[in-house]
């Protein structure tokens, strides 16, 4: 770990998010998942299939009033290049709030990505 890294780091938890996960009890890291998906938004031959999806949450914070996903991101990404990850993570961000809804049996608030190397925040719509 650089000192680079840890910079960022720290910058993370001065965010107002960073200063949430550091005060709640409510917090999961590192959450694994497993559940069964309709097939047809994988593919049109797939209606009426089941796939096994499976992933780790990075961070999501569990509130009364729904919970909040988080997905770091470490790559090098720029402001020119931000838009691009952006919809290149989308799938897997939506498909993690998804699975948060269903499991814990709460709406989910956000779904957030953040990129550590622009220390950015940006919101993921459905």
């Amino acid at each position: 770990v650089t000192d680079e890294d840890c910079e960022a780091i720290a910058k993370f938890f001065q965010t107002p998010l960073g200063c949430k996960l550091r005060q709640s009890k409510d917090v999961l890291r590192e959450f694994k998942f497993s559940i069964l998906d309709d097939a047809s938004g994988y593919g049109q031959d797939l209606e009426g299939e089941q796939v096994l999806l499976q992933g780790v949450v990075d961070c999501a914070l569990i509130e009364p009033d729904g919970i909040t996903v988080g997905d770091f991101k470490t790559d090098s990404v720029t402001e020119e290049t931000m838009e691009a990850a952006v919809q290149r993570y989308r799938p897997q961000v939506l498909a993690y709030a998804d699975a948060m809804t269903r499991i814990f049996q709460k709406p989910v608030k956000q779904a957030l990505l953040y990129f550590f190397r622009l220390n950015t925040f940006v919101s993921v719509d459905r």
